[in-house]
C-alpha cells in the first residue's frame, strides 16, 4: 500500500522541523519567501510577502526583501503564514488521561480552598499533550483549573508550548468561576445560590480589603470565605485580574453584566451559547466571550438557543470573540480551535476575524503576548500548507521565539512505527 501525499508531507514536515529544531538553539536567521502572510497587525495581509527572523525576533515583513543571507530559507509559495494559535481554555500540563485520577492535577476535591487554588506548581511541561497540540499549530495556551465542589475553581495561567520547564509565561492570570447549570449544581442546586455565593465573595473581599488588619486580628465578624480566598480576589476587585465566568443562558449573562457593573470588575464569559441574544449588551459593557462554536446542539436547557452563527452575530455587534476547541475534545485537542473557527467563518464570521479568534483576540482578551506578527515582535508563527482554517491543511513549520519546534509527538511516533509491514512488532498493515 502506497503512502498518501498528505502522509508523505507530514513525514517530510517532521524531518524538516527536527533539522530546524537542532539549528534553532543557535538563534539562526530564517527567511520565509513568497508566502501569504496574515500579520493581523498594522501591515494587514501580504498576498505574496517575505518575512525575516533573526535572534528570535521578526526583523522585517515586506512584499519583497530581495537577496538576504539566511541559514534557513523557506519557499512559501502556496503556503500561509499566521501567528501561532492560542488556546483560550485548556488543561494542558495539568491533565494527561481524563479517566486516570493520578494524571489529573487541575481540580481540588473536598478542600476549603477555592479562589486561592493555584495549580501552576503542578504544571508538567513534558506532558505528551503539549507536543501533540504544538504539531497542530498551537504555540500558547491559557491553562485553567476545574472544580468539583466550589463555584470558584482557582487561578489560571498562560504557557508557551515549548515543552521547556520555564514555559509558564503569566501566573495568576485569571480567576475562574462557574455559573449556569454547573455552577448551580456546585452551589447546592440553584442558580440563585451560585449568584449569591459569587456576590457574597466579592462583597466580603471588599470588606476584607477595607478592614484587613482587624479581620486578621480576629476583631471582626466571622466571614464565609477563607482569608486566603479573600486575598486571592483582591486583584479581581482592583481590575488587575479578569474573572472568567462560565455561562451559556442569556439571562445568566445579563446577571453577570449587572454584577460586573456593580463591583467594577472585568469579566470574560466562557460558553455564551446564547450570547447572540444579548450581543448588544455584551458589546456595550465591553465584555469579551470565549465560545465553542461547534456546540450548537441544545444538549442542555441553558443551550436551547445555541446556533452555528453565534460567533458571527457576536462579532457583528462589536463583541471581541475568542474560539476554543470543541468542548468534547477538551485539552487533548485544543488545536482544533482552528477547525471551529473555520466553521464560524462558514456561518458568517469574516475570514480574518476567524483567524483572529484563535490568535490575536485571545492575546487581547487575556492580556498576554503573541497573536500578531510585527517587526520587533517575537517570532511566534506557523507556516501552513494552505488555508489555516481548512481541516486538510497542516502546520509545516512552527516557530516559538524564532526557534523551529519539533512536530514529532506520540501520534507521529505510533504512525511511523506501524507505517511499514516490518516496522515495530511486525504486525503493521499489509497489502
Amino acid at each position: 500500500m502506497g503512502i498518501s501525499n498528505s502522509l508523505r508531507a507530514g513525514v517530510q514536515a517532521s524531518l524538516f522541523c527536527l533539522l530546524g529544531f537542532a539549528l534553532g538553539a543557535q538563534g539562526q536567521t530564517i527567511l520565509i519567501k513568497d508566502a501569504r502572510i496574515l500579520t493581523l497587525g498594522d501591515q494587514g495581509t501580504l498576498e505574496n510577502g517575505d518575512l525575516l527572523v533573526r535572534d528570535g525576533k521578526i526583523l522585517q515583513i515586506a512584499e519583497e526583501l530581495g537577496d538576504v543571507a539566511a541559514e534557513l530559507i523557506i519557499d512559501g509559495r502556496g503556503k500561509v503564514v499566521t501567528p501561532g494559535l492560542i488556546a483560550p481554555s485548556s488543561e494542558l500540563g495539568l491533565t494527561e488521561i481524563g479517566a486516570a485520577a493520578s494524571t489529573n492535577d487541575g481540580a481540588v476535591v473536598e478542600q476549603s480552598i477555592g479562589a486561592a487554588f493555584d495549580p501552576v506548581v503542578a504544571f508538567n511541561a513534558r506532558s505528551t499533550l503539549i507536543p501533540f497540540n504544538r504539531a497542530g499549530g498551537l504555540t500558547r495556551a491559557i491553562v485553567l483549573p476545574a472544580s468539583e465542589e466550589k463555584i470558584f475553581a482557582g487561578q489560571g495561567f498562560a504557557i508557551k508550548l515549548t515543552g521547556e520547564f520555564d514555559s509558564v509565561t503569566d501566573r495568576q492570570l485569571v480567576q475562574k468561576v462557574y455559573f449556569g447549570e454547573y455552577g448551580a449544581q456546585l452551589a447546592g442546586g440553584s442558580r440563585a445560590m451560585a449568584f449569591t455565593q459569587l456576590e457574597s465573595a466579592l462583597q466580603q473581599a471588599k470588606e476584607y480589603s477595607d478592614n484587613r488588619d482587624q479581620i486578621r486580628r480576629g476583631q471582626w465578624r466571622e466571614l464565609d470565605f477563607t482569608l486566603d480566598d479573600l486575598e486571592a480576589l483582591q486583584p479581581v476587585l482592583r481590575g488587575e485580574q479578569r474573572l472568567l465566568v462560565s455561562a451559556d443562558r442569556a439571562s445568566d449573562i445579563l446577571q453577570l453584566l449587572t454584577l460586573a457593573d456593580t463591583y467594577q470588575i472585568r469579566p470574560i464569559i466562557i460558553g455564551a451559547a446564547e450570547g447572540w441574544m444579548v450581543a448588544d449588551q455584551l458589546a456595550k459593557a465591553r465584555v469579551p466571550v470565549v465560545v465553542d462554536v461547534l456546540g450548537n446542539t441544545p444538549d442542555a436547557f441553558e443551550k436551547l438557543g445555541a446556533r452555528m452563527d453565534n460567533a458571527a452575530l457576536l462579532h457583528k455587534a462589536g463583541v471581541t470573540v475568542a474560539i476554543s476547541g470543541p468542548g468534547y475534545a477538551g485539552s487533548h485537542n485544543s488545536y482544533l480551535s482552528r477547525q471551529a473557527a473555520g466553521n464560524a467563518v462558514a456561518y458568517g464570521l469574516p475570514f480574518e476575524e476567524g483567524v483572529r479568534s484563535v490568535t490575536a483576540n485571545v492575546a487581547e482578551i487575556f492580556g498576554i503576548d503573541g497573536g500578531v506578527l510585527a517587526p520587533g515582535g517575537a517570532a511566534e508563527l506557523v507556516v501552513w500548507s494552505g488555508d489555516p482554517l481548512e481541516v486538510t491543511s497542516f502546520a509545516e513549520l512552527v516557530l516559538i521565539d524564532g526557534k523551529p519546534q519539533s512536530l514529532v509527538n506520540r501520534s507521529t511516533r505510533l504512525r511511523d512505527r506501524y507505517l511499514h509491514p516490518k516496522a515495530g512488532t511486525g504486525h503493521g498493515y499489509k497489502n
